[in-house]
């Protein structure tokens, strides 16, 4: 059949048609790939909806549904058809507000858990969502029990609007990350560091942390010291060292032992001094003082050079691979086109995990016995007050030491003199070891405090019975009951009205036990499918009522406290960090090579291409008007 669309008329007109088949049919194995048969139930998008939100990617999806209907081919659609139905959820989200939704979503969860949540939004002249920080009750009870040391990372945006996602992460007695409160933010102003920093500490009760880690960000150390005076703050030395080859490439390929003085120098120095020196001498031996980048790491050698941070409690962390490690989580459930209450949905879903990881770790560690190697009284003692995983640690450096032999060392106490009376010298080495090769370690033991320094590695230990009277984490079995134990579980009640997906969720947990006795013989399945053909009639003829589902519906009864709905930030157009809204330190951009100019490869001028040529498109009219006449 052809048709014509008559301008004049302003309708189609029929003007061929055959009403004999002109064509080869289809056959029947192929029936499911026509187009009109394909379609996706009711039943089947819930089910799809419920997959996608536990993390299943939409090609497992299908390979669920075929083993479901006996076969892929009987499904009736394919993996696009999935997606379209993703789509068009978003798309009923967006009609409204993402952003409210999102946020009537918290604010229903603090409702149920009796108002234990810390919510706040900033919004800017378009009241469009600028912040957002929310902190579950488990958070805070976590921050009061491990809250002194946490890692603060703003490079993680995959969602729709790419504003930054904020994990604030650290470690609890297990070692295990931990999040301490979560935000999203649509710039890296300091004013927005300052915000979200504060509103943070608000949450939490105003309580600062010992120690803060973070990447080489000017910006944001800024607002750190505004918000954070008290507080020390370290950079990821992993993310610094990552650097060395790149900023430091000549020196490493012209001299054969540049690499190992440099470790030498910053990792090995034991003390501030004793850095200073080994610098002074590096420096001059490869003539760096001019050495734009190093002498700006430098500068901020109190920040992550291992001398000057030993003394600085970070619960056995240098880095911020805590909230990296947050953000490939994250990966298993968003992407670029996850709006913010799916997001908001999926931290929650993190936080949960996490928590559930605790749960099954203080089980063990409080109902499992510990393998003991020496049988030693201490480290009987260390399996009764630390967790599984820190008693491990503990355990593998106890086995390590008990390698070594200790005695006095007569001449570190010569070179100590006058304080003989406070510290007692001694030196460590391996027996078996040839004299020559032989590492020794040499220690310094205050005895008023018990306190103990390894002059090698200037690492601390305490005697146990003290061990809290630093007022740090000690790693023991129920250091999670300091402020009270951890609310795994929050006393959320089914008061709430059911959403169409908490229905369909709540019926098919039911139904399983249903279709697993109605398998177990002929007799059953008969019986089990005609109650279902008899029964689902009667369900369709029933009335439906108007399900208020937080997932359409974003406007719930006393879910905000705003007057107005949030509007959704401005979508964004690009894919990844975008380049204009990072204020990076100037070191990170001292030794990078600037992009030459573009050059035109017709007329070979600079600042622009071969397609926006002035010179190029008059030579073409030219030729073109040329050929006309």
């Amino acid at each position: 059949m052809y048709v014509n669309y008559q301008k004049k008329k302003r309708h189609w007109e029929v003007t061929s048609l055959e009403l004999v088949h002109n064509h080869g049919l289809v056959s029947p194995s192929k029936m499911n790939l026509v187009q009109r048969e394909r379609h996706v139930n009711t039943a089947t998008r819930s089910l799809i909806k419920t997959l996608y939100g536990s993390g299943v990617r939409n090609c497992q999806v299908i390979n669920m549904i075929g083993n479901i209907h006996g076969g892929n081919d009987k499904v009736g659609f394919n993996v696009q058809h999935v997606r379209n139905v993703l789509r068009d959820e978003r798309k009923k989200m967006f009609e409204i507000s993402d952003a409210q939704a999102g946020l009537d979503l918290l604010h229903r969860l603090n409702k149920e858990s009796g108002s234990k949540y810390f919510i706040r939004t900033e919004v800017d002249e378009e009241n469009r969502l600028k912040c957002l920080v929310w902190i579950d009750p488990r958070c805070v009870m976590a921050y009061q029990n491990f809250g002194d040391v946490m890692a603060f990372d703003t490079t993680y945006r995959t969602n729709r609007y790419a504003m930054p996602f904020v994990p604030i992460t650290g470690v609890n007695h297990h070692y295990q990350s931990v999040i301490f409160g979560s935000a999203l933010m649509r710039d890296e102003h300091a004013s927005t560091f300052e915000w979200i920093l504060r509103t943070w500490l608000e949450g939490v009760g105003n309580n600062p942390p010992l120690t803060i880690i973070t990447d080489q960000d000017q910006v944001m150390a800024s607002a750190i010291a505004v918000v954070l005076p008290n507080t020390t703050h370290l950079l990821c030395s992993l993310h610094i060292s990552q650097k060395f080859p790149e900023k430091l490439a000549h020196y490493y390929s012209a001299f054969p032992e540049f690499k190992t003085d440099f470790n030498n120098c910053i990792y090995i120095s034991l003390t501030e001094c004793i850095f200073e020196a080994r610098w002074a001498s590096f420096v001059e031996k490869y003539h760096l003082q001019d050495h734009k980048w190093l002498n700006g790491l430098y500068e901020l050698k109190h920040k992550w050079i291992p001398a000057y941070t030993r003394n600085k409690f970070s619960a056995f962390q240098n880095s911020t691979s805590r909230s990296e490690g947050m953000n490939s989580f994250f990966d298993k459930y968003v992407s670029s086109a996850t709006g913010l209450k799916e997001f908001i949905e999926n931290a929650q879903k993190a936080l949960a995990r996490q928590f559930m990881r605790e749960k099954e770790e203080d089980y063990v560690t409080i109902n499992l016995k510990r393998p003991i190697k020496l049988h030693t009284t201490l480290e009987y003692h260390a399996s009764c007050i630390y967790t599984k995983e820190m008693f491990k640690r503990f355990q593998d450096e106890l086995v390590e030491s008990s390698k070594y032999f200790v005695e006095k060392d007569r001449r570190a106490s010569e070179e100590g003199e006058g304080m003989g009376d406070v510290y007692t010298y001694y030196s460590c080495y391996r027996p078996m070891s040839e004299p020559t090769r032989r590492n020794v370690y040499f220690v310094a033991f205050e005895k008023a405090s018990s306190l103990g320094m390894c002059t090698r590695r200037n690492v601390y230990f305490v005697a146990f019975e003290k061990a809290s009277s630093l007022g740090m984490c000690t790693w023991t079995m129920h250091d999670n009951r300091v402020a009270g134990v951890l609310p795994y579980n929050l006393d959320v009640g089914q008061s709430h009205e059911m959403t169409s997906t908490d229905r369909f969720n709540s019926i098919t947990m039911l139904t399983m036990s249903f279709c697993q006795s109605s398998i177990a013989s002929k007799e059953r399945y008969d019986y089990a499918v005609g109650v279902m053909n008899r029964e689902i009639p009667i369900l369709e003829r029933m009335s439906v009522d108007g399900i208020k589902s937080y997932e359409s519906n974003s406007h719930a009864p006393n879910a905000s406290a705003h007057e107005e709905p949030i509007l959704d930030p401005i979508m964004s157009q690009t894919t990844g960090r975008k380049k204009d809204v990072r204020f990076k330190s100037p070191i990170e951009s001292i030794g990078k090579k600037e992009k030459p100019p573009r050059r035109c490869t017709y007329c070979q001028m600079e600042g622009h291409d071969k397609r926006k040529c002035a010179s190029r498109l008059e030579d073409l009219k030219n030729v073109q008007e040329s050929q006309y006449n």
